[in-house]
C-alpha cells in the first residue's frame, strides 16, 4: 500500500493524502458470494474440494 501511494505521488506530483489510502483498508460490511465462486476462490487458494458422501438407506 505504501509503494502504491508512493507511485501515485511521484507519478501525479500531487501531496500525499491519508485519507485516500485509509478508505482501502475498510472492507464492506455485507459481503456475499456464490458457492461455486467460494469453491474456486478454495481451489485458487490451494485448497482440495472434496464432494460429501451421501448415505444410501
Amino acid at each position: 500500500m505504501l509503494l502504491t501511494a508512493i507511485y501515485h505521488i511521484l507519478k501525479k506530483k500531487e501531496p500525499y493524502n491519508p485519507e485516500l489510502y485509509q478508505k482501502s483498508d475498510v472492507f464492506p460490511v455485507s459481503r456475499e458470494i456464490t458457492v461455486d465462486q467460494a469453491i474456486l476462490l478454495a481451489k485458487s487458494q490451494g485448497f482440495k474440494i472434496m464432494m460429501p458422501e451421501t448415505s444410501v438407506t
